[in-house]
């Protein structure tokens, strides 16, 4: 590994994870609520669907993770076993504890399903996963205890991203990243091997649809957006290293970030909502000044600074992961108060009663599981 470099942690990235958070969150009180075919004329239908099934918010948490890895990687110097630990410590209790939920009220999904008259197609798509949890509950336990489910083909366990603990299906991509992260950090030391990583990645997109299960969670499929990350932060250490410089091109790390871009621009074309948020993130970090660019990241970085955001970025990842059993919870119950409640009603009060009650409970996960065992990981 090379030697520790010391940079400046990027506090408005955790006013990105607490949006990108909160986003998925609502997304998923809309798909239940039986928003998730929505039609908007154009041009807003496509931007309607992205905010719907929120699938660009999880490519940024992808890209933040690329970068966020890279700068623990190249900040510390940790071995594979310290930086597993760490890892573990960080994603493995809270994951169980949303899992254990998630498992508590699996048999609540059928009768959301059977009873809630306003479902759509993207509501009736649950069949498939509810038929297999419940036909197949032991190998679908075993593969999120391993959190190697996104590698599952559907011919050998049907919809094992989906099931017990849906959100989680990026829980496992972030698992399958992390057991290569250390090799990639110290092989990523110039652009050519970049560039043969890139052909990796290629591949692995040109594949990916055989491990759609039903997300894309296996590992080389997203592989360019993690890369988007991995040349964030070259180009980052590169800036924050000699802001002045103004022959960037012959720098290693600028050419490592470059190479990046590209791979990602020629294999995520179709991803553009989630590079762009991540453009204005990073620039907030990068461009300082006047004039519209500045005017504009300058906003940007208030924005994500701003207090309410950055306590929703010390809870992001337990708000992730416990808000859909959450929800399940909060609609079953809902509907056993009340059966006459149409559809915009439902959603009223759903957008009412359960963000307050998933902030309460991911709250209380990170100071009383996340925060201290956080700690242990470290200290051990």
């Amino acid at each position: 590994m090379e030697t520790p470099v010391k940079l400046p942690r990027l506090d408005q990235f955790d006013g990105l994870r607490g949006l990108m958070a909160s986003w998925v969150a609502f997304s998923h009180i809309l798909l239940w609520c039986g928003f998730g075919t929505l039609k908007l004329p154009q041009p807003f239908g496509r931007g309607c669907a992205a905010v719907v099934f929120a699938m660009p918010a999880v490519e940024t948490f992808i890209i933040l993770s690329g970068f966020a890895i890279s700068f623990l990687l190249h900040s510390r110097s940790l071995c594979w076993w310290s930086f597993m630990r760490g890892r573990f410590f960080r994603i493995y209790p809270v994951y169980m504890v949303s899992l254990i939920f998630g498992i508590s009220i699996m048999n609540i999904t059928p009768l959301l399903l059977q009873d809630t008259f306003w479902k759509d197609v993207t509501v009736e798509s649950m069949q498939s996963m509810s038929l297999s949890e419940r036909t197949h509950f032991l190998p679908h336990l075993l593969s999120h205890l391993t959190l190697l489910n996104g590698m599952i083909p559907k011919r050998f366990l049907l919809d094992a991203t989906g099931t017990l603990l849906t959100p989680a299906w990026s829980i496992s991509l972030e698992w399958q990243y992390y057991l290569v992260a250390p090799f990639l950090a110290l092989w990523v030391r110039s652009s050519s091997r970049l560039m043969i990583i890139g052909m990796v990645a290629f591949l692995g997109s040109w594949y990916g649809s055989r491990w759609l299960n039903p997300h894309p969670a296996f590992f080389l499929t997203q592989l360019p957006l993690f890369l988007v990350g991995i040349g964030s932060y070259h180009l980052y250490a590169h800036f924050n290293s000699d802001p002045t410089a103004l022959d960037v091109c012959k720098s290693r790390r600028y050419a490592i970030a470059v190479v990046a871009f590209a791979w990602a621009a020629i294999l995520f074309t179709e991803h553009s909502v989630a590079l762009t948020i991540w453009a204005f993130a990073f620039g907030s970090a990068l461009v300082k000044g006047s004039g519209l660019v500045g005017g504009i990241l300058g906003a940007t970085r208030r924005f994500l600074m701003h207090p309410w955001l950055q306590k929703l970025g010390h809870v992001s990842y337990p708000l992730y992961l416990v808000h859909w059993p959450l929800i399940l919870l909060c609609l079953y119950l809902l509907g056993r108060w009340r059966t006459d409640f149409n559809q915009i009603e439902t959603t009223a009060l759903m957008m009412l009663i359960t963000p307050p009650l998933i902030v309460a409970t991911s709250f209380a996960l990170h100071k009383f599981v996340e925060a201290p065992l956080m700690r242990l990981g470290k200290n051990r």
